[in-house]
Parts: C-alpha cells; structure tokens; sequence
C-alpha cells in the first residue's frame, strides 16, 4: 500500500529537502541511492531501482539499487531489453504481479539468480517534457499486500515529482562534473601557462644570449614586434628604439642597399625563403655589412602574416675576405710580373746569346773579310799592271817580223776574246770588291745591333742609324715580300739605351712583314713633336682585328699558329718604350695595314734616385 495522505506532504517535503541537502553538500555520488531509499520507503517496497538514459545513445544505466546485488549498480540495460528496458521504449508504466520471467513482451528480461521474484512490482518511465529520462521500479515481496492498478496510478503523479528531483539532481551532478572538469581543465592550463612562461623565458634567454639579432616584422608596414637584445650591439640602438620608431630598422640601413632590402621583402611572399646582404650605418656613423637569412609566415589563426629573420654581422668576414682578395689579386699582379720579367729576361738572355754569336761570327766573318777586301785591292793593281804589259806587248806585235809567232798570238787573242776579258776583270773586280764591302758593312751593322763591347749604357743616339743596321739585319724577312720606303725627317739625337730599341725595330719590322702575305710596301717614318722623336712603322699587310688590338701587349698573346710565335715580341717591345718612358700607339684596320708609332722623348727618360 502507498502513503496514506497525512504522510504524503510530509514524504514530499522530506524528498525536496534530502534532495536539497545532498545538492547542497555537492554528495552528487550518492544522491540517487538516498532519493531511492526514500522512495522505496514511501511505497512500502522491499526493493527497487533507478535507471538514467545516457546522453545522445538509447541505452540506460542503473544508478542506484535497493535490494539488488552490488554489481547491479553501474551495468548498462538496452532499451526495449527486460522491464524497464521495454517501459522506457513505450513509455508506458507497468503493473506487474508474479514471476514475469515467461512474458512475451520482455525480451530477455534479466534477474540474479540471489535476487528474489517480487510479489508485485510497479515501474514507470521517468518523462519531463515528452523526453525520457530513465525509469524508477519498486517491487514488493509481501504475497498479502501486492500492487493494484490504483497504487500504479496514483503513483504516477508522485512519479512526476519524483522525475524533477532526480532531473534536478542529474543536472547538478552534470553540472558538478562539468566544474570538475573546468577547474581540473584550468589547473591544467595553469600548469601549461606555467610551463608555457618557462618555456618561452627560456627561449627569450636564449634568443638573448645570441650574438645574431633574431626578429619578427609585420608583412605589410614592417613595423618590428619581436627583437632580441643583439639588437643594440649589431645596430647600436637600443631595442626599446625600433618599438618606438617602427621605420628605424630600414632607417638605418645604407641608402644604396635600402631599395634592394624593400625588394627583397616584397619578394618573401612568394619565394618564402630569402638570404641577403647588405650594409647598415651604424649609430657610431661606421658602415657595417650585415646578412639575413628570412623566412615568410603566412596568417594563422589569430597570428597575423610576418616575416622572421636571423641577421648576423659579417663586418669582420667582409673585411677579411676584401683584405685577402685584394692580398690575392697583389700576389697575382706580382706573379704576373714575375712570370713577365721571367720571360723577358729569357728572351734578353736569348738576344744577348744571340748577339754574342752574332758579334762572335761578325768578328770572325771581319778578319777574312778584311784580307779580301786587301787582296782585292792588290789583285786590282797587278791585274792594272797586267793590262799594261799586254798593251806593251800589243804595241811591240806591229815591229814583229815572225810571222808564225804573230799568227798564234792572234788565234789566242781571238779564243780568249782579250778585248772583252780586259773591260770584263775590272768589272768582275769592282763587282767583287763592292760585295766585300758590303759584306764589311753588314758585319758592322751586326756588330752595332749586338752591342758588342757595349754596357746598358744611356747614350745621345741616331735613331736612322739604329734603323738602318736593323733594315741590314732582318732584309732577309723582308726582301720577298715588301718594298721599303723610307719617309724620314729631320731628327735630332735621342738619349736612349740604342741596342733595345734596335730590338723593338726588329721585332716591328718582323711582325710587318709577316703580315704581308704577298707583296706589300713598308714604310718608315720618322719626325719630331714639341720635345719629343716619333718613329712609325707601316704595312700594307691583313692588319689586326679590333677584339685583338686591347691584348698585342700582352705576354704571350699571339694570333700566329702553333709553333711560329711567342707572343712576347711586342710585350717586351712595350716594356721597353715604357723604360724610356715613351709611348707605342697602335693604328689598324682589317684588310688595309698597321701602324705602330713609337714616341721619346728626347733628351730620355727621368730617372729618380733612390
């Protein structure tokens, strides 16, 4: 039997305040067992049990028991399954009398085999606005005082009140697992906001301790908001600076290099990744050279597109580097020189090998030359003498009374042809005799271009004379191919070393005539200008293509095959008018010729003492 009325309101009133205390006290963990207990009680049941839907899933979990084994408590019933699965499915209470354990409409219905069969037992589904909350089931194991159909209804509204306490209670006890969860959540986020703090002093510690400047910029404006304390010794500006003067960082940097830095940045969008370098003016007004490497961070949740950059100062590497270039690019120029001297000097030491066999043969060639030209000169007097004891003989043929005699004296006249053998010695004589001079002369010319007996010696010289032993010297390269002109005007005497310069005629000379490939002319010249002597050196020959006319000084150059030049003719050429502190200036046009003028000056070249 339920309540009799007089203990109805006071029943009630216990339930809202057991509720009330339990909610107040936050026991969430047993507030359902007691408000079961109290509702058993109420109904004069043995035994009951309450059941709650879980969230979004259509089964139900027994959250308290009166009378049920403990393991009860806790296990999960699929709706439609066993009793109060099926009420909860139709929604519908139940009456039931007896062992229902052959009831069609109970699929499965479950019992413990230490739970006894209930006399009676009524079960109603928990509803708050048309939506199911659980079921609540008290069973009676009194065979005399069993459930009715009046006790199932009249129970029904208590149920109702019943369906808001434990709603109520099942919303507190959300509620307390959400704060649960909330505070466990924000001591946990402490915990991280802690470590987070840690972490990001750490790094800042870190960033600090680096000697390269670490730094973030807006994409847009490039306004700074992130910098380390580098900052103040690369740039020499203190870090609080580039907050309050966005636009110092770019302020700062060399106006040459400021265009190329906004460049780069521009470009970070879509290379993402740069490195440069470029030059700052530090605040001691000092240019520095400073490389960045970059790097683009599009937009990110709340985070805003930014580049991040590391720069490091290279100031001391640039510096190194320019002072070892320019060290290497010194002992390359020495090394140049050296191999330049070395090659020169192998070629003066090839001349003055060559000049000292030349002035060898010339001095051997002198002395048979010299008793030639004497014996020829003798040869001439007796041959003289000769000629006039026939002319005797011829006059005395007219007195001659032997006939025979006469007769042989003509035939050999007539077989030696004496008339003509007379004017024909003498020519043969003279011819002879003008070959043995200029054979003398040509040993002379070789003699002066060797320089024999001569010291590297300044000397007041006459350039014509220089050209012309060398013309003597080199006719041989010249005589097939070209015609000499001479255009010479009136020079004065130029205090210069003679035996080079005769070496830089030659070598002109040569180089004319081999760029004659078959006849041609040249010519020389000679004039004067203010305080200075020119010579001038023309041919007619294939003349010198203009992307070869800025290198012909230089050693070891050549245009000739394999095998037929040096390329140091006209190098040491140069360096030798350079000794004299003249000029060598070239003129040429493919097809037509080349000129090369020689300038000196006069009274020579300035030398400084040391």
């Amino acid at each position: 039997m339920l309540l009799n009325e007089a203990r109805q309101l006071n029943w009630i009133h216990d339930l809202y305040r057991l509720a009330q205390s339990d909610l107040r006290q936050d026991k969430t963990d047993v507030v359902f067992e007691r408000i079961l207990q109290h509702i058993v009680q109420g109904f004069n049941a043995d035994t009951g049990s309450l059941a709650l839907c879980q969230e979004d899933d259509d089964r139900l979990t027994i959250v308290a028991g009166i009378g049920l084994p403990a393991e009860c408590i806790g296990s999960v019933i699929t709706q439609g399954s066993g009793i109060i699965g099926w009420v909860v499915k139709n929604g519908k209470p139940l009456l039931l009398q007896g062992d229902v354990a052959d009831d069609p409409r109970f699929v499965s219905p479950t019992r413990r085999m230490q739970t006894p069969v209930p006399s009676s037992a009524l079960c109603w589904p928990l509803q708050l606005d048309n939506r199911i909350i659980g079921a609540l089931s008290v069973n009676s194991l009194d065979e005399q005082g069993g459930y009715t159909e009046e006790d199932l209804e009249f129970g029904g509204v208590l149920v109702n009140l019943i369906t808001l306490v434990i709603d109520n209670a099942r919303l507190h006890h959300e509620k307390q697992q959400r704060i649960e969860q909330t505070t466990k959540m924000n001591q946990q986020l402490q915990t991280t906001r802690h470590h987070l703090e840690q972490s990001k002093k750490r790094l800042n510690d870190t960033l600090d301790s680096l000697d390269s400047v670490v730094w973030s910029v807006t994409a847009d404006t490039f306004a700074p908001f992130y910098l380390n304390q580098a900052a103040k010794d690369v740039y020499g500006y203190p870090v609080a600076d580039f907050f309050n003067q966005p636009g110092l960082w770019l302020d700062i940097i060399d106006p040459a290099d400021r265009e190329k830095v906004k460049n780069c940045l521009e470009q970070l969008k879509n290379t993402i990744v740069q490195k440069i370098t470029y030059r700052i003016i530090h605040v001691d007004k000092k240019s520095r050279w400073l490389q960045t490497h970059m790097r683009y961070i599009p937009n990110a949740q709340d985070i805003p597109a930014h580049f991040d950059g590391i720069t490091v100062d290279i100031t001391q590497y640039k510096n190194a580097t320019g002072l070892l270039k320019k060290q290497n690019e010194e002992i390359q120029t020495t090394l140049n020189k050296l191999q330049e001297m070395q090659q020169q000097l192998l070629q003066s030491e090839k001349m003055a090998s060559v000049g000292q066999l030349a002035a060898g043969v010339a001095h051997e060639i002198n002395n048979p030359i010299g008793y030639i030209n004497s014996n020829l000169t003798s040869l001439k007097n007796y041959i003289d003498n000769l000629l006039a004891l026939v002319a005797i003989y011829e006059t005395a043929e007219a007195t001659c009374t032997n006939t025979g005699q006469l007769a042989h004296i003509k035939a050999f006249k007539q077989k030696i042809d004496l008339d003509y053998l007379k004017t024909d010695i003498l020519d043969l004589l003279e011819e002879s005799h003008e070959g043995a001079t200029r054979v003398k002369k040509i040993v002379q010319d070789l003699k002066d271009f060797s320089h024999l007996g001569g010291g590297d010696d300044w000397q007041w010289t006459n350039l014509h004379t220089g050209l012309e032993s060398t013309l003597n010297i080199v006719n041989s390269e010249i005589k097939y191919k070209a015609k000499i002109v001479k255009e010479f005007g009136d020079l004065p005497e130029v205090k210069c070393l003679p035996h080079q310069l005769n070496q830089v005629f030659m070598n002109l000379l040569i180089n004319a005539a081999h760029a004659i490939e078959n006849e041609g002319i040249i010519t020389l010249r000679t004039g004067t200008e203010n305080d200075q002597a020119w010579v001038e050196i023309s041919d007619t020959g294939k003349g010198i293509a203009p992307e070869h006319q800025s290198k012909i000084f230089d050693p070891f150059f050549t245009t000739k095959p394999i095998g037929q030049g040096t390329g140091l003719g006209l190098s040491v050429s140069y360096n030798i008018i350079k000794k004299h502190q003249g000029e060598i200036q070239l003129t040429s046009q493919l097809g037509q010729g080349t000129t090369f003028r020689i300038i000196l000056p006069i009274s020579g070249a300035i030398i400084e003492n040391v």
